[in-house]
């Protein structure tokens, strides 16, 4: 499971409170036109499960705001669910692999 880091948070998960730093969003549904729908997973440094929830673009337009990559999936989540990405310029987030 790929993570990003991001800005401490408070969160409260099975009635303890918690500290995000970290998250992962997957695409669970996309009809590839106007609509997709993210699963996002918050998690601790240590990588404890903190709670986790939907995002949908909804519309041709929304849609279109996303770029279809992975980047623009972790991007616009986390802009939506009001999260700050942590950028180290000396690390590469994605790799692609060629088949």
């Amino acid at each position: 499971m790929k993570t990003v880091a991001i800005t401490p948070q408070a969160a409260f998960a099975n009635g303890k409170r918690m500290t995000v730093t970290q998250f992962n969003v997957v695409s669970i549904a996309d009809n590839l036109f106007d609509h997709v729908v993210f699963k996002y997973t918050l998690m601790d440094a240590s990588g404890a499960w903190a709670g986790e929830s939907t995002y949908e673009l909804k519309g041709l337009a929304a849609y279109q705001t996303w770029f279809a990559t992975p980047e623009g999936a972790y991007e616009i989540v986390a802009a939506a669910i009001g999260l700050e990405l942590v950028s180290n310029d000396k690390e590469v987030m994605f790799i692609e692999v060629p088949w």
